[in-house]
């Protein structure tokens, strides 16, 4: 009773702490090790072992489900948005898509458990790692490790405080059953806690591009993130947008990271940890038990003729013609063939005889693999969870919320991007093709800026956010008409407006008497 008590509640205790190593780049072997903290945490070597759990923690829950765990920047971050559709045999995520979330969904419970669960880990991380003495470990090395481990802090109470706005802010290691009913604390105490993270991590870190790891410029990038989240519902803190200005321009002089130059090219396996990677959930597969879902969830992977597709995500066909059909990310990131029936991947970015399937089965494709995509579950694809293009996008959003966008900004963020996924075609000329925005009024400018997210960053978990913080989620939720395939319905006529959170799930609610349920639900 005590054990399923705990788990509920996403809290462990760490008796004995198994680690296994998330990030080949991290350790030369890949080790689990059954032991006490007390008997790893006596040197250096023991140090980053325990700091890789909370890597591996982070990785679990808030990528697209590693190791089977549901991941959060699929399910919050994707689903019900406009995206992605699913059929009526899709369960609990059919439910999310569909606007009909209850307090009693598996998945939202599984989600919330898991997060708590790794924030426990990553607390005992910060714990401690940082009551090593001296004669233990080298301060410089103690601080960086306590450093990257509230980086990764940070990113599960932006997750937590994103999704549900009123969740508990456990900020130490919970080792005991004792006293585990714990209050929700307010939004703005929670975001304040992920701001105090991020700052102190990003005052350590070093400026570099991390394979993996946080880093300074990582620290910057979610920080000026959050900064912009505050300044949408529920806070609304416009203030928030001249300290975004300011961290994201220290990423930007940092000359750290770059644009990669060939958009097809950036979330390839052999180029996963490139410039333009701030950074990047690392994954290993298949067979290595360090696989995820980017891949087979977006992936057109599946039987010749079929469509293709282990996943029953789909790609809405709005979505796909909001692009120029001349820009190279229409053709990168949705599948409209068969992906067996093409050897070579990338012969299908412009090859339009193999685009024979129907728009019912159209899925993403921003990663792909040469054939046989045989590895359901369990495929190496990293999760790029912050880039240096979102850098940009966030970058020119900061100044145009201040009113303070101009055209010569316009051309160094948002026009970049526009510049490098053109595709030369004789029957049109160079300027109709994926034009350059102009600069507009400020309603204007926050409209292009949005859509931009949504073809540069489509699939990478950020558009329910994106949509929140301009206030545009009910907007695009209504407006979602997925006729072709969509068996399930649309969501529009179940949408209301306290669905914008998820509800508290009730298992935690009958076990903790001190949580509230949010509004509605």
């Amino acid at each position: 009773m005590k054990n399923n008590r705990i788990m509920r509640l996403g809290i462990s205790v760490f008796i004995i702490f198994l680690l296994v190593s998330c990030q080949e780049e991290f350790l030369e072997e890949n080790p689990t090790i059954f032991t006490t903290p007390d008997q790893l945490l006596v040197d250096t070597k023991g140090a980053e072992i325990y700091l890789t759990g909370g890597y591996d923690a982070v990785q679990n829950i808030i990528s697209a489900g590693g190791q089977g765990k549901p991941g959060m920047m699929i399910h919050w971050g994707a689903i019900a948005t406009d995206l992605t559709f699913y059929p009526p045999w899709g369960g609990d995520r059919t439910q999310i898509y569909l606007q009909q979330q209850t307090p009693s969904n598996v998945t939202i419970t599984r989600i919330w458990r898991e997060l708590y669960v790794a924030v426990n880990r990553v607390n005992s991380v910060v714990d401690r790692i940082g009551a090593m003495t001296d004669k233990q470990i080298d301060i410089e090395d103690r601080e960086n490790f306590v450093a990257q481990a509230k980086f990764l802090r940070a990113t599960l109470y932006f997750a937590l405080v994103s999704a549900w706005e009123n969740v508990p802010l456990i900020v130490n290691e919970v080792t005991s059953l004792d006293n585990l009913d714990v209050e929700q604390a307010s939004p703005e105490e929670v975001y304040n806690f992920v701001i105090q993270d991020l700052q102190e991590a990003a005052a350590i870190l070093p400026a570099e591009q991390g394979g993996g790891r946080a880093t300074k410029g990582a620290a910057q990038t979610l920080l000026g993130k959050v900064y912009l989240q505050m300044t949408g519902f529920p806070l609304m803190q416009t203030d928030k947008y001249a300290l975004a200005e300011a961290v994201l321009q220290e990423v930007i002089d940092s000359g750290v990271y770059s644009l990669e130059p060939d958009y097809t090219k950036l979330f390839m396996l052999d180029n996963e940890q490139n410039n333009e990677m701030i950074y990047s959930i690392g994954f290993q597969g298949p067979g290595a038990g360090e696989g995820g879902l980017f891949g087979t969830y977006y992936g057109p992977q599946g039987n010749v003729n079929n469509g293709g597709g282990w996943s029953t995500c789909f790609a809405f066909e709005e979505f796909a013609d909001s692009f120029d059909p001349d820009d190279i990310r229409l053709r990168n990131n949705i599948a409209k063939h068969n992906a067996n029936d093409v050897p070579n991947p990338d012969e299908a970015l412009f090859n339009e005889e193999l685009w024979v399937v129907n728009v019912s089965n159209w899925r993403g494709w921003k990663w792909r693999a040469s054939n046989p995509n045989t590895y359901p579950n369990d495929t190496p694809f990293d999760n790029p969870y912050l880039r240096y293009a979102d850098v940009l996008l966030m970058y020119a959003e900061a100044l145009n919320g201040q009113g303070r966008l101009t055209q010569e900004v316009v051309d160094v963020t948002i026009n970049r991007l526009r510049d490098r996924v053109r595709i030369e075609n004789p029957d049109r000329p160079e300027e109709e093709i994926v034009p350059a925005m102009i600069l507009g009024s400020k309603e204007e400018n926050n409209i292009v800026i949005l859509d931009e997210r949504r073809k540069e960053l489509c699939f990478e978990g950020w558009r329910r956010n994106d949509l929140i913080r301009f206030g545009k989620y009910e907007e695009a939720v209504m407006a979602i008409n997925q006729v072709s395939g969509n068996s399930a319905g649309n969501p529009g006529p179940n949408y209301a407006a306290f669905k914008m959170r998820w509800p508290i799930p009730e298992p935690e609610i009958q076990l903790n008497p001190k949580l509230k349920q949010n509004d509605g639900y």
